[in-house]
């Protein structure tokens, strides 16, 4: 293995393009979105060209910072690893991605860079799209920046040419800055190792302030003779804007564009399900008839492939999902939705930047947690945390297109709305709402204090790029299928352990079918045991002790709900789409009471115990690392079980 020998930073502003750059460059799998906060951690990728290159080149894509004063821990990041303040290896090069739609205010911050690593800074012009920089626009800005600049299309070009400017222009000189920057009293909380660096001056605020106006005043001084680019694309944005931002037509597009998502994630996804489901199905039953009758067989048909096939098949909703989204990141509209929401989320005691983190948590509560560093304030930032479990994320969705699917009836809503998909709907909406009223009570009560000020950047709206939305689909895929692969799996062989295991005696098996031979060894098992010691507790919401099982498998993984409910009703290999499980729900009948153990009521019992639950190891396990600590992460899951009980409670009695 080769070692690298040249270290490149990539630094810029917030939705300027970088981590589109940093993908081109590496052909790595940075998540390009349209807002701050996304990008929490550094990342890093050698140069595809590596592979033909004598010199090896190492691209970091830092986390986006408007100046050197951060607001957060996530542009702590970047200034603390510009001055090298932990004392690591360093850098041999920095590249600060410009936006050309915002070249004046990005340039700022290229300016400002100059000042303190002047021999080791080159500028990336972005967004280029229309190629309006000439040869002489970019010869002018050299001359006046002292820098070497180049232009870039990052979702058009090929790499050759950036790789070829990086590689003629890179110093191998891991020389540390020597410039001492000004930060003020707020921001010494946001860099690690700061009290120790020669390099920080804790300055007034004001004087903080009039120094980065400074930089925009030089900015504008320098780009004076410079052509600026056409403002067709500002003039539609604020025409556009005047709708999108309306305090009451932003509201309406804002709920419609969503509900869309959601109905598209239910219905359109239905044809590449019914697929997955045959091939699933199919590779069940070839790998059946191939084994002989026995535990083997049993563990990988009923075990393997029906725990991961059963999960795997929620596959294309995923995918959909996360098309959907990318989609609505590069037209830039996720920061309008934010500026939408500050309106809301002020009322409850946070601002527009938790609705980053709550928009992430759509998809993972785990990536949604750690863009909570991007809120400066320690109390909103904590309050978004505790709360961000009860976003609905997509390990949710199996569970809920299960059960709506075969419980709700397939009608219209006043003649306009599919009540399932109304009812997918109502659940992310539930969760939200739940989500904002918890931090309100959090805020009015342990996290009290002032809301901080909402200051966001708000980009041109753009087209967005299928090119780009497909890839994050696929990476998305990619990531949860290794997921399947290894987490599930395991999961999956364990339930079919606990469920197999102890066997029961000859003489309880002796002369039953099959199906009862499955119902009886489940029953003693040593997940049946637990099921049953923990009735009592959910007997009050319409669970008997099989649902129970289901709700501890899903502490593991929220998607085995579905794939447990097959094993334990000896369905083999199911799908959330699988009529076999969906008529055993609907036909299971209760021996003591002659009743169906599965109703209506049952459903949304279930669902809302999933909507409130913090049923993820690996939310408290991300919770734990950023808070430091168990208490946090205790107090929220006691918190979130009982309210999931209590909501649970209510639902079923409700509608018994």
């Amino acid at each position: 293995m080769e070692t690298l020998t040249s270290t490149v930073f990539l630094v810029g502003f917030p939705n300027s393009g970088k981590s589109t750059v940093f993908n081109l460059l590496t052909g790595g799998n940075r998540k390009v979105s349209n807002y701050s906060g996304v990008t929490v951690d550094a990342g890093s990728g050698e140069l595809t060209s590596n592979s033909k290159e004598s010199m090896k080149i190492e691209i970091v894509d830092l986390p986006g910072i408007y100046n050197l004063n951060p607001n957060s821990i996530d542009e702590g990041v970047t200034v603390g690893a510009l001055l090298n303040l932990d004392q690591t290896n360093g850098y041999d090069q920095v590249i600060v991605v410009l936006d050309w739609q915002r070249i004046e205010a990005s340039l700022g911050l290229a300016l400002t860079l100059k000042k303190i690593i002047p021999e080791k800074l080159i500028v990336l012009i972005n967004k280029d799209d229309e190629r309006e920089l000439s040869k002489e626009i970019l010869n002018g800005l050299e001359q006046r920046l002292g820098l070497k600049v180049e232009s870039i299309s990052a979702l058009a070009d090929r790499p050759d040419n950036v790789d070829k400017f990086i590689r003629s222009n890179i110093k191998s000189n891991r020389s540390q800055p020597n410039q001492k920057i000004k930060i003020g009293s707020d921001s010494i909380q946001f860099l690690k190792h700061a009290e120790k660096s020669p390099l920080i001056e804790v300055a007034p605020d004001q004087e903080v302030a009039q120094l980065i106006n400074q930089s925009h005043h030089e900015a504008r001084a320098l780009l004076k003779d410079v052509v600026q680019p056409r403002n067709a694309k500002s003039r539609f944005t604020q025409k556009l804007d005047s709708f999108v931002l309306h305090p009451l037509w932003g509201g309406i597009i804002f709920l419609a564009v969503f509900y869309l998502i959601f109905n598209a994630i239910y219905t359109w996804a239905g044809p590449a399900m019914d697929l997955s489901e045959t091939l699933i199905s199919a590779l069940g039953n070839g790998v059946s008839s191939l084994l002989p009758d026995g535990l083997i067989k049993s563990v990988i048909v009923d075990g393997v492939i029906a725990g991961v096939g059963g999960v795997v098949v929620f596959l294309p909703q995923i995918m959909f999902l996360f098309f959907l989204l990318s989609l609505l990141e590069q037209s830039g509209y996720i920061s309008r939705a934010a500026v939408v929401t500050d309106r809301i989320m002020s009322v409850f005691g946070l601002n527009g930047k938790a609705f980053l983190p709550y928009m992430s948590g759509f998809a993972c509560a785990i990536p949604g947690i750690m863009a909570t560093r991007t809120i400066p304030n320690p109390r909103e930032r904590l309050a978004t945390m505790m709360t961000l479990p009860l976003i609905t994320c997509s390990a949710r969705l199996p569970v809920y297109i299960l059960l709506i699917g075969t419980f709700v009836p397939n009608t219209k809503v006043w003649g306009v709305f599919n009540a399932q998909a109304l009812s997918f709907f109502f659940l992310y909406f539930l969760g939200s709402v739940f989500a904002l009223v918890i931090a309100k009570l959090l805020r009015l009560s342990i996290f009290k204090g002032e809301t901080g000020d909402f200051i966001i950047d708000l980009p041109l709206y753009q087209r967005p790029s299928l090119k780009v939305a497909l890839r994050q689909a696929l990476i998305k895929a990619k990531v949860f299928l290794k997921k399947a692969g290894t987490v599930i799996l395991g999961l999956s062989i364990a339930i079919w352990f606990l469920s197999n295991f102890p066997q029961p005696t000859q003489n309880l098996i002796e002369g039953k079918s099959d199906l009862e031979v499955a119902s009886i060894t489940l029953q003693h098992s040593m997940l049946g045991t637990v099921g049953r010691t923990i009735e009592p507790v959910i007997k009050p919401l319409g669970m008997d002790w099989k649902m129970g099982v289901g709700l501890l498998v899903a502490f593991g993984a929220r998607e085995l709900f579905v794939s447990a409910m097959g094993t334990i009703y000896a369905l083999g290999d199911v799908d959330e789409e699988s009529e076999s499980l969906r008529e055993r729900l609907m036909s299971e009948i209760n021996p003591e009471t002659g009743l169906p153990v599965f109703n209506l009521a049952v459903a949304w019992s279930i669902l809302i115990f999933f909507v409130f639950a913090l049923q993820c190891t690996s939310t408290l396990a991300i919770l734990k690392k950023e808070t430091g600590g168990w208490k946090i992460p205790m107090a929220t899951f006691v918190g979130t079980f009982v309210l999931a009980w209590t909501g649970s409670f209510i639902v079923y009695h409700l509608l018994v």
